[in-house]
């Protein structure tokens, strides 16, 4: 709203050229990251108050009463406010004719509903496993992720350049317009989609389980993405680079700055000990976000190290719980996620959390420092 105002002002009389600053991306960053910020600390009390009257409380399950103490009966469901701060926010400051822009928030949505959904069954239900089955999860996610295959893939809709719509980002390799070569997937293309929507957001989700956890971890391969859609937008800074170059790409630099503000004034709240939880409704959508991103930047690869953390511990759960505990019959961990085995060790969840976000943090920057290494 603010942004188209500010565009027409200044087409409207030279005499309002001072509000182009309104419309540059890093100025609309700032704004919509405090804007988000603001929302989430002034809102938030009335959210936890009315999620607590609403009888929107965890029903987590309690495997050992050595543990940290019981969160039964905390709030949750808090990713409901994280997700409409970030609307509104981009409702003043984004560009809603960008494409881009239109793709990653149908993603956060979809999956804010998706959890959302499934928070209330779990609530209803009593108990934690009263939610949606893995089988409904996956049907509703894998549906997803083709429709926006179809999207970024089909040439009438694609907001990508029509010889790259079909390309899948390398680490370390230059484009094929630098010299290098570009991995074209074809149709396959479509059903890879599908693939990276369904594990990011899968991986982003089983991370959740201690106060900020989710938000820490996640805001900053979020902030990596952020940063190189800025570049991929920009012609000098991909020319220098020697990455492709995606006309209004850094329009997600905007959205990151809303999330960035939103996952922070969270954790004003959310820090131990926790007085709200984002529940499935906000891992989730930080899931399907994080996928988004990755995608419309084309920088599938660089997950591997930017969500190096998130691939740990769902490795770590699939060796668990999938092989040890479902086909060897015995345990190889504590428990899982492996967050938990560490607080099993006697370390304190505070120290978990930390040290997670310092692993975050130093996998953030391995990944921002790759941009040099083509």
């Amino acid at each position: 709203m603010i942004y188209w105002l500010a565009n027409y002002l200044v087409e409207l009389d030279t005499h309002f050229g001072f509000m182009r600053i309104l419309t540059y991306v890093s100025s609309r960053a700032i704004a919509t990251a405090i804007t988000t910020l603001l929302l989430m600390v002034l809102l938030m009390p009335r959210t936890i108050r009315a999620l607590y009257l609403g009888g929107q409380r965890d029903k987590n399950r309690e495997f050992d009463a050595h543990l940290a103490k019981s969160k039964r009966g905390t709030p949750t469901m808090g990713g409901v406010l994280i997700v409409a701060s970030i609307l509104l926010s981009l409702l003043l400051w984004g560009d809603w004719t960008n494409r881009f822009l239109w793709a990653v928030v149908s993603s956060m949505v979809v999956f804010a509903l998706l959890g959302m959904v499934d928070d209330l069954a779990k609530v209803r239900g009593g108990h934690a496993d009263a939610g949606l089955s893995r089988r409904a999860k996956l049907i509703v996610q894998t549906t997803y992720g083709l429709i926006l295959g179809v999207f970024l893939y089909h040439p009438a809709t694609t907001p990508f350049p029509l010889e790259l719509a079909d390309t899948v980002g390398v680490l370390f390799v230059k484009p094929a317009s630098f010299g290098g070569f570009d991995l074209h997937l074809a149709w396959l293309y479509v059903p890879f989609v599908a693939f990276v929507i369904v594990a990011v957001s899968n991986a982003v989700n089983l991370i959740d389980g201690l106060d900020g956890l989710a938000a820490g971890t996640a805001l900053l391969p979020i902030g990596v993405y952020g940063i190189f859609a800025y570049i991929l937008g920009n012609t000098n800074m991909t020319n220098y680079l020697l990455y492709p170059f995606f006309p209004g790409v850094h329009e997600l630099g905007v959205f990151v700055a809303a999330v960035g503000g939103a996952l922070i004034g969270f954790l004003w709240y959310n820090g131990y000990p926790a007085e709200v939880f984002m529940g499935d409704t906000g891992s989730l959508s930080l899931g399907g976000t994080l996928a988004a991103l990755i995608l419309l930047t084309k920088q599938e690869t660089l997950f591997i190290i930017a969500g190096g953390l998130f691939i740990y511990v769902n490795l770590t759960h699939l060796i668990g719980d999938r092989i040890g505990i479902h086909m060897l019959g015995r345990r190889i961990f504590y428990r899982t996620p492996i967050h938990h085995a560490y607080e099993h060790l006697g370390i304190a969840e505070t120290k978990v959390v930390l040290r997670f976000w310092i692993v975050s943090l130093i996998l953030a920057l391995l990944a921002l420092g790759t941009m040099k290494i083509r």
